[in-house]
């Protein structure tokens, strides 16, 4: 089942970026990891999260700064799309598994043409990281020497537009010291922005010159992805103080998945810390380089809502939602929060009165949604701690949904006489 290829797929990849970020070679002079850091630094690179438990920018050495850089990028764009992609190029006749891999990787639509989106993945994935690395030049070469600046560039590029939220600045400042810095912060958000629409959106709107049309798909992340910038940028900026308005903006686009951050966290008041859980549990987009539940999946709850009380069809841009999407809506945020609460109740034993539940909730929330926000704990976590906040990284990235259903057997089904059951 294409399920379990990806699970073991991305298992695989963390297994072999674990060993690899654990070799002396990828240390720098008189520094060291162990094991459990390099494992838990490997998974949160291949699900894209940024948290992170040492000072990767003092730590990591050259070899290894590469290694972290693929791994993001093996994570980002699914090592299925990646590998279907040598393979067009070497011309290979493409096996229907691999493209029912790809498809389930880039979480598309059944019957949709695979091998032109997975062109678009690639080639908007390396214009955009291009781009990005030209105009991140612009503002690392103000304060490090040519060749620092270049690997630092490329780096954050390839970082934001996957939406993983790791840098190579050092002491987990993040690009605190860059909260002034238009021309970085536009475009840091800019490639976060276009990571997380998602790869079929950013096709369908290619597509609209030919097609003179979008998909309702496409139509309802835009309308959402926008809706929860300007929400959160304004709420973020009204409940914040001594908070720009380029800082608040910055906010709202990176609690979406990306885990940069130009503000202390620490320090955000109780309702900053509320906005900042609702935009990271509702994450990016389907088929994106982000987490969370996603913006259609929360779109879908909160149309039903409105609704299915009133006997109206549950309908968006004059199409109707099929029923079969508003269950899985339901199931894909049920799921997230069990996984989110029972993780966060091991790990609050595991640790004790160490740290508050708000802290290891929020740690959660962004371990869950492949954030990469921290209010400062992750690296004070037990190893038993780190090895659970691994796992819910990985069913974050994977999804719940394609967990869940990658176990059902080939039992036979029977149909049961229906009945009504007193709910509420």
């Amino acid at each position: 089942m294409p399920g379990i290829r990806l699970i073991i797929g991305f298992a695989s990849i963390i297994i072999i970026g674990g060993i690899l970020l654990w070799l002396p070679i990828s240390h720098q002079t008189g520094k060291s990891i162990s094991a459990v850091n390099s494992f838990f630094i490997s998974a949160s690179a291949v699900c894209v999260t940024g948290l992170s438990t040492i000072d990767v920018g003092n730590t990591l050495s050259v070899f290894g700064s590469v290694v972290l850089a693929t791994l993001i990028q093996l994570g980002g764009l699914g090592f299925a799309t990646i590998a279907v992609f040598f393979l067009m190029i070497l011309g290979n006749n493409l096996s229907y598994s691999n493209l029912t891999l790809a498809r389930e990787s880039l979480n598309t639509i059944p019957g949709f043409d695979i091998r032109s989106l997975v062109k678009t993945v690639i080639i908007t994935s390396l214009v955009c990281e291009i781009v990005g690395s030209a105009l991140f030049y612009l503002s690392f070469r103000v304060d490090y020497e040519p060749l620092k600046a270049l690997g630092l560039s490329v780096f954050h590029s390839i970082s934001s537009f996957n939406n993983a939220g790791f840098d190579l600045l050092g002491n987990f400042q993040s690009i605190t010291n860059y909260s002034n810095d238009i021309l970085l912060n536009i475009t840091t958000a800019f490639l976060i922005i276009i990571g997380g629409l998602g790869f079929f959106v950013i096709y369908d709107i290619f597509s609209f010159k030919k097609n003179k049309r979008l998909r309702t798909h496409t139509k309802i992340v835009l309308t959402m992805s926008i809706s929860l910038l300007i929400i959160g940028t304004f709420t973020f900026y009204f409940s914040e103080r001594n908070i720009t308005f380029l800082q608040a903006f910055f906010q709202s686009v990176t609690a979406r998945t990306a885990g940069f951050n130009t503000i202390n966290i620490g320090k955000l008041s109780n309702t900053g810390v509320v906005i900042m859980l609702f935009l990271m549990f509702v994450g990016a987009s389907p088929g994106s380089t982000g987490g969370g539940i996603k913006t259609t999946t929360m779109f879908t709850i909160v149309l039903s809502i409105i609704r299915i009380p009133t006997h109206s069809n549950v309908k968006a841009f004059y199409r109707k939602i099929s029923d079969s999407s508003i269950i899985k809506a339901f199931l894909v945020a049920t799921l997230a929060m069990f996984a989110i609460i029972i993780t966060g109740g091991i790990i609050f034993s595991i640790e004790g009165t160490a740290f508050s539940f708000e802290e290891v909730i929020f740690e959660c929330v962004s371990a869950f949604a492949t954030v990469g926000l921290s209010m400062g704990i992750t690296t004070e976590l037990s190893s038993l701690s780190k090895i659970f906040l691994i796992f819910l990284m990985f069913i974050g990235r994977i999804g719940p949904l394609t967990i869940a259903f990658s176990w059902r057997g080939s039992a036979k089904r029977f149909h049961y006489i229906e009945e009504e059951i007193l709910i509420g």
